[in-house]
């Protein structure tokens, strides 16, 4: 605050109720050098005479306090204002010309002066005051006076809701002053109120239920935060009653656009009430652009409480507000459109937009989400026809064949309950992911002839959408099946013999990219090559529908750390089908990915760019937002700002996301010292599906964690777990991008015993390869040959054994050995890895 003050004529300190803008300021006043005046306002100072003379007699206070030359004009102003208001207006602004030291003028509480203050003296004050008055004028929100001149101008100091909220230490420092234990994990309590002090402080002051105080380590969450009776007196009935009403429609949902604000409102005047909203600093954002329409992003805590309020109130308008948000969101984000169905007691609702588009919330929340929101349902909704099948196929992708029949059966039995839509849904669903014979290979029916009739009812049952196609090759992985199964059944649907090739060259390319999702990195590479060689002898028009093969081919290269094909097979797919789910987010995601491991900042900054890009095309839903939030926080880890990025994820709290954000955000959150929160992240993935790259990654985290805790059972078996995953399918970037970690575990680990020991030899090798601190370069120095038989000779492997994982022969093992112990004088295999260790060359 004093560089600010000693650096502008003007401070700006605007933020939300709660910020401790007051407690600050008045901290600041008592322990700064210069001479501060200090007026806060209240409702009565909307006019102008009164507001006039409080800021008149401020300024004569402080400076009455030191007798200095020139302050005599300000001692002799009438507090009143004249008639002629701009003569009172003069006679200020010339008194103030005359003072010899500045003097500091703190206007608090700005907000409730009103719309006409710029037409006051607050405003003839921030447009003309002489630089010996620094003025500082703190709110709720932006005041209405022209400050775009000044910011672009001679500058103006600001300070918003970021820069007051508390920090990750803060809130530690401020739960020991309230007796909490000095080893106090802030990281849950911080990312669940985003600093909000106010919130900080209500949920350090409030037991969890089971009677846990200040002295323990736990804390509420924000739903048992006490805050609503702070928002209902300090915000809502300080404002106008329609935006009080607006708001507690608005928060409906966290996210809003325009359209939304107008639906939840009931009225026209919706978006510029969104805009007072934004004006006023009403714990709401502009958080990015989406089509050209702005989205709205409410504090995730200040929301959930103004939806209590609202179900107090009036619960029967609650419920109405949820249902039309759900209405809102059925065609653009099916995730939200059931939770705001549900919410707003309509079932039938959620099952039919579940019914619709069940294959895309699958595909963004994971087969065990949707089974447990199936289970969820109120009966008899949870009994219905379709929501039993959907259950089946979520235990089928599960492996759970058994509880996948059965289900099925309780199913058929109450299909006569469906009308014609959702039974035509049912049975696609039914054809696509029931059980196949016990030959192991569909029944694909005849392809349809070229009648009228044919051609309409062929789409009937083929999922068209990417989704429905990424989802078909995923489940037939899982089945552990030929990939080709799903192509047959992707003819069933042709028309003509032309079509056929098409079709199933389009399924190869979608089942590549579920091979690669799916983990089986080997069959994804081989099946889009195939996919690609036939793309090639059916013209151009085939080959632009190949982006799903080169993303395959890019998550593949990624993962096995081949980072330069990776980055040119992901720029072929975003140029291709960019724009398509689920290529869209995945190659923006792994374009990041790949040029944060690369670390060139040239590649970040466009990295960045196209995230950005992408993200403001407005094409996906609020699902997207965890994707572009870990996205983000990757390209500032790669930059080197590990605590911007811990800034950035605070939005995704402890996990619970797809398995793929989870996965980078547990290891984001070790990296930056949130080891309590990262196993809290990586305990909410234990219990689903990790595919072998995400479980390599995610094991590996845990071993890190187990390592810090002193567990050394338990990181062993980490490591040996993620050495067991990645193996079979060469999962090398995990290993790579925690290499310096890694390099002394590693060799612990061969020591420890391992049942993978050419894998870990390799890594090791690789290890040795890396940072030039390991390498020593003198007369003993190793050709690059022998110094990855060195690193596997430091396993239990046999010559026999290095030489087949190396693919040379025997006798040429022996000879680099022979070369080893020479060059290091060494007369045995442990002597020389003793003395390759002393001098640094391992």
């Amino acid at each position: 605050m004093t560089a600010a003050a000693d650096a502008h004529r003007l401070t700006l300190v605007a933020a939300p109720a709660g910020y401790g803008k007051s407690t600050i300021l008045g901290d600041w006043v008592r322990n700064c050098d210069l001479q501060c005046a200090w007026l806060s306002l209240d409702r009565f100072d909307t006019q102008p005479a009164r507001l006039f003379h409080g800021v008149v007699e401020a300024i004569q206070a402080v400076v009455a306090q030191v007798p200095l030359p020139g302050n005599d004009a300000l001692m002799a102003l009438e507090p009143g204002l004249a008639p002629d208001r701009a003569a009172s207006y003069d006679l200020l602004l010339g008194a103030l010309e005359r003072l010899t030291e500045p003097i500091v003028l703190v206007i608090d509480d700005i907000h409730l002066a009103g719309q006409g203050l710029a037409n006051g003296v607050v405003g003839v004050l921030a447009a003309s005051a002489p630089p010996a008055l620094r003025l500082i004028l703190s709110g709720r929100g932006h005041p209405p006076i022209q400050l775009e001149r000044l910011r672009f101008g001679e500058g103006l100091g600001e300070f918003g809701a970021a820069e007051l909220a508390f920090t990750r230490d803060e809130v530690t420092r401020f739960a020991t002053s309230l007796g909490h234990t000095p080893g106090f994990d802030a990281g849950q309590l911080w990312h669940q109120t985003g600093g909000w002090p106010v919130a900080v402080h209500a949920g350090l002051n409030t037991p969890v239920q089971g009677g846990d105080t200040p002295g323990g380590n736990s804390v509420s969450l924000p739903v048992q935060v006490p805050l609503g009776d702070y928002i209902a007196e300090e915000v809502l009935d300080q404002l106008d009653p329609s935006l009080a009403d607006f708001v507690l429609r608005a928060t409906t949902c966290d996210w809003l656009v325009r359209r939304l604000a107008v639906e939840l409102h009931g009225r026209p005047d919706g978006g510029m009430l969104l805009e007072a909203c934004l004006r006023d600093g009403l714990y709401i954002e502009e958080h990015e652009r989406r089509g050209g329409d702005s989205t709205y992003r409410w504090h995730p805590l200040f929301a959930a409480q103004c939806r209590r309020i609202l179900e107090r109130r009036d619960p029967l308008l609650a419920e109405r507000l949820h249902r039309l948000a759900a209405r809102h969101y059925e065609d653009t984000d099916v995730s939200e459109c059931v939770a705001h169905a549900l919410q707003g007691n309509a079932a039938r609702q959620a099952v039919t937009a579940l019914g619709a588009s069940w294959l895309e919330f699958l595909l963004c929340n994971g087969a065990h989400a949707l089974e447990q929101l199936c289970s969820d349902l109120p009966a008899p909704w949870n009994e219905d026809p379709e929501i039993l099948m959907v259950s089946s196929v979520c235990r089928a992708l599960e492996g759970d064949s058994t509880a996948a029949s059965e289900l099925a059966g309780r199913a058929l039995a109450r299909t006569s309950a469906l009308d014609g839509v959702r039974r035509r849904q049912f049975d696609r669903c039914r054809a696509l992911f029931e059980p196949f014979p016990a030959s192991g290979r569909p029944d694909v029916p005849p392809p349809a002839t070229h009648s009228r009739a044919g051609a309409d009812e062929a789409p009937e049952c083929l999922p068209t959408t990417t989704s429905g196609l990424f989802l078909l090759a995923q489940a037939e992985f899982r089945f552990h099946r030929m990939g080709d199964q799903a192509a047959l059944l992707l003819q069933s649907a042709a028309g003509t013999a032309t079509q056929w090739a098409a079709v199933e060259t389009g399924s190869m390319a979608e089942l590549a990219l579920a091979f690669a999702v799916a983990g089986d990195l080997e069959t994804a590479d081989d099946t889009a090559t195939q996919a690609l060689e036939r793309a090639d002898g059916l013209g151009r028009s085939a080959q632009d529908r190949m982006a799903a093969a080169w993303l395959a081919r890019g998550i593949a290269c990624y993962w096995k750390d081949e980072l330069s094909s990776a980055r040119a097979h992901l720029a072929k797919a975003q140029r291709l089908g960019g724009d398509l789910l689920p290529l869209g987010p995945l190659c923006v995601l792994y374009g990041v990915l790949v040029d944060c491991a690369h670390g060139e900042q040239t590649h970040l900054a466009e990295s960045s760019a196209s995230l950005e890009a992408f993200n403001d095309q407005g094409l996906y839903g609020v699902s997207w937002s965890d994707f572009h939030t870990i996205a983000r926080a990757k390209i500032a880890e790669a930059q080197g700002d590990l605590e911007g990025a811990l800034t950035i994820v605070a939005p995704l709290g402890a996990g619970g996301r797809s398995p793929q954000v989870d996965m980078l955000l547990a290891e984001l959150l070790r990296r930056g010292g949130e080891h309590g929160t990262a196993a809290i992240c990586a305990q909410a993935l234990a219990d689903r599906h990790r595919n072998r790259y995400l479980d390599t990654s995610m094991s590996l985290t845990e071993a890190l964690l187990a390592q810090a805790a002193g567990d050394e059972a338990q990181m062993h078996e980490r490591i040996e777990h993620a050495v067991h995953r990645a193996e079979p399918q060469s999962v090398l970037r995990p290993f790579t991008e925690r290499r310096d970690e890694l390099a002394a575990l590693l060799i612990r680990h061969a020591v420890w015993g391992t049942s993978h020991e050419a894998f870990i030899a390799a890594r090791m090798a690789r290890h040795a390869d890396g940072p030039p601190h390991l390498r020593t370069r003198s007369y003993w120095t190793l050709t690059e040959r022998e110094r990855e038989v060195l690193a596997y000779m430091r396993s239990v492997m046999t010559a026999a054994e290095i030489a087949e994982a190396l693919y040379i022969s025997v006798n040429t093992v022996k000879t680099h050995e022979r070369s080893i112990y020479r060059k290091l004088g060494a007369a045995g295999r442990r002597d020389a890895l003793k003395t390759a260790a002393e001098r640094g060359i391992v």
